[in-house]
């Protein structure tokens, strides 16, 4: 294991640049991936994202965001061009989708605010060994050529902690395999066999992905089911069971579903995604990064901290109907 840590290191270190200074380096891609030598020592630079600035050692300022050594960490830009941006319009069509979930009467509760749609089917399975509860939507809009996949939030105080003492072990760098390198929270992979391929929800789907060929499939969800929607989008796009192109991944307070590899898989695999997070959401923040900005730890270590997917909404306010994003 060490041997094998050492020599993942060393390739890292191998296909970084030299310069002379961390200075010259004018963009986050390029300074990411260079290092200069300090007193014999090689020294990964710096990408200071505030200042726009690369920088050497301990030149960012503390408690601001750094990127260094993986340029994948390097700030992104979204599409703005229309059918491929967020807007809130959007945002809050596919939201309705998530609060009729936790309805009673779901039917009657999303026609009410999507009467466009004209399928509808649920699940609820058991979704851990606790009998915490998972719930999930198959819909069909002809109107708006979309398929939606839609995963219920945590439906409990208790589910909240079972998933949050899993996210510990995910910390530290336990994680359960899931598609190609990925590597998710082990309460996530559970939850997203029963939930999507067990319950029959997946088949359900894919039937629907063949009766209306070209439809566009949404998947989407708050919390927990933020999770498993990203995990939905990855799989499909793996298996190649659905189009990369024709996925639309929009999600709601997702924690850190997974690790580095596993933002890697979401990023590679489905172009349209967003992660829609509103001010003071203890949830987003969880499970947290050892070492956000890789000062301390090998490469290898870095690729099991968990790690969000990029793109970002971001509500700096409650998220009321008219409030502002960025």
């Amino acid at each position: 294991m060490l041997l094998l840590a050492t020599f993942s290191f060393m390739v890292a270190l191998s296909m970084s640049e030299p310069v002379n200074f961390c200075r010259e380096a004018k963009d986050c891609q390029t300074c990411a991936s260079s290092y200069t030598h300090v007193l014999g020592f090689r020294e990964h630079c710096r990408w200071c994202v505030e200042s726009k600035l690369c920088v050497g050692p301990l030149s960012c300022p503390l408690g601001k965001p750094v990127v260094q050594r993986d340029s994948f960490r390097c700030p992104a830009k979204a599409s703005v061009a229309k059918g491929k941006r967020y807007t809130d319009e959007l945002g809050r069509s596919l939201y309705a989708f998530i609060l009729s979930l936790r309805d009673e009467n779901v039917t009657a509760c999303l026609l009410n605010v999507r009467p466009d749609v004209s399928h509808i089917r649920t699940f609820t399975v058991e979704c851990d060994t606790s009998g915490n509860t998972c719930s999930s939507m198959v819909a069909v809009s002809e109107e708006a050529k979309s398929i939606y996949l839609v995963f219920r939030d945590t439906a409990s105080r208790q589910q909240l902690i079972t998933e949050m003492v899993n996210g510990l072990g995910a910390q530290l760098g336990a994680w359960e395999k899931f598609e190609g390198d990925a590597g998710v929270v082990s309460y996530f992979h559970t939850a997203f066999y029963k939930t999507f391929v067990d319950s029959g929800m997946k088949d359900h789907a894919l039937s629907l992905v063949k009766k209306y060929p070209g439809f566009r499939v949404w998947m989407t969800g708050y919390s927990l089911g933020g999770s498993l929607a990203s995990m939905t989008a990855v799989y499909l796009a793996k298996k190649k069971l659905v189009d990369s192109d024709s996925l639309r991944l929009l999600t709601f307070g997702e924690p850190r579903t997974g690790n580095v590899a596993f933002a890697k898989e979401v990023e590679e695999n489905v172009p349209f995604r967003y992660r829609v997070v509103k001010r003071n959401d203890f949830v987003t923040s969880i499970p947290r990064s050892v070492d956000p900005a890789a000062s301390l730890i090998t490469a290898t270590a870095f690729e099991r901290q968990p790690l969000f997917y990029r793109f970002l909404v971001h509500y700096n306010n409650s998220m009321k109907k008219g409030d502002k994003f960025k």
